[in-house]
C-alpha cells in the first residue's frame, strides 16, 4: 500500500475497500474479482482504489495483512506474558497452544469473511501471496515451534513442527463450520469450543509418534524431521 498521510476520510475509504475485498475475494477468488467491482462494492471510485493500493495484487496482500498483523502481535504478547509467569521458564503445552490459537480463533468469530478467504487460499495460494504470508507468519510460528519444542523434549523437533501445522489447519475449518451454522455469538459457548480445540491440539502434540521417525521422513512430509 502506498505511503501517505491518512486523513479520517482516507482511512474510511481504505477500510471500505478492504472490507469489500475480504468479502468478494473470499466468495470469488483472486481471479474472479476486478478492481472496478471492488470499488463499486466499497462505494468509492476506481481512482481511489488505485490511488490507495496501486494494484489488485497489493490490495489482495493487504487484505490478509490487515488481519494477520494484529493477530501475530497478540500471539506474541500472550506468549511473552505466559513466559514471564512461568517460574521454571518452561510453559505447559496447553498454555502455549492457547497463546497460539486464541487470537486467530477470536478474530475468526469477529470477522468470518476473513476465514472464508483464508480457507480458499490454504491449498493453492497465488505465488505472490505465499511469499507475503511466509514473511509475515514464519517468524511468529518459529517462536511457537521453539516454545513447544522446549516443552516437549521427548518429541522430535520436526514432528512438533508438523503437528503445529495440523493444529493450525483445524482452526479455519472450525471457523467456517461455525459460520455455516449461523448461530448467534455466545461467549460462553465460544470459550468452551476454544478450550476443546486447545485440548485437542495439545493432546496431539504430546502423543507418541505414530510411526518411527525414519519412515515419516521417507514420505517427504517435512524434510527437516529428525531427532535432536
Amino acid at each position: 500500500m502506498r505511503k501517505q498521510s491518512q486523513s479520517a476520510n482516507d482511512r474510511g475509504t481504505i477500510d471500505r475497500l478492504l472490507d469489500a475485498a475480504e468479502r468478494l475475494f473470499g466468495q470469488h477468488g483472486y481471479d474472479g474479482v476486478g478492481m472496478r467491482m471492488l470499488a463499486s462494492q466499497a462505494g468509492v471510485n476506481l481512482n481511489a482504489a488505485t490511488y490507495h493500493f496501486g494494484t489488485k495484487e497489493a490490495l489482495y496482500i493487504e487484505t490478509f495483512m490487515r488481519r494477520l498483523r494484529p493477530v501475530n502481535a497478540e500471539r506474541l504478547h500472550l506468549l511473552r506474558e505466559a513466559e514471564s509467569k512461568s517460574k521454571s521458564g518452561l510453559m505447559e503445552v496447553e498454555v502455549i497452544v492457547d497463546c497460539m490459537i486464541r487470537p486467530p480463533y477470536v478474530q475468526g468469530l469477529e470477522h468470518p469473511d476473513f476465514h472464508t478467504l483464508l480457507g480458499r487460499n490454504l491449498v493453492t495460494p497465488p505465488a505472490f501471496l505465499e511469499a507475503a504470508l511466509k514473511r509475515e507468519m514464519e517468524p511468529n510460528i518459529r517462536l511457537f515451534n521453539a516454545a513447544l519444542t522446549r516443552a516437549l523434549p521427548n518429541v522430535p523437533k520436526g514432528l512438533v513442527h508438523l503437528r503445529v501445522m495440523f493444529g493450525m489447519g483445524a482452526l479455519p475449518m472450525l471457523s467456517m463450520h461455525l459460520e455455516k451454522m449461523g448461530a448467534p455469538r455466545n461467549l460462553k459457548r465460544d470459550e468452551c469450543v476454544l478450550k476443546e480445540l486447545i485440548r485437542f491440539i495439545s493432546a496431539g502434540l504430546q502423543s507418541e509418534p505414530a510411526v518411527p521417525n525414519g519412515k515419516l521422513s521417507a514420505f517427504h512430509i517435512m524434510p527437516n524431521i529428525s531427532r535432536k
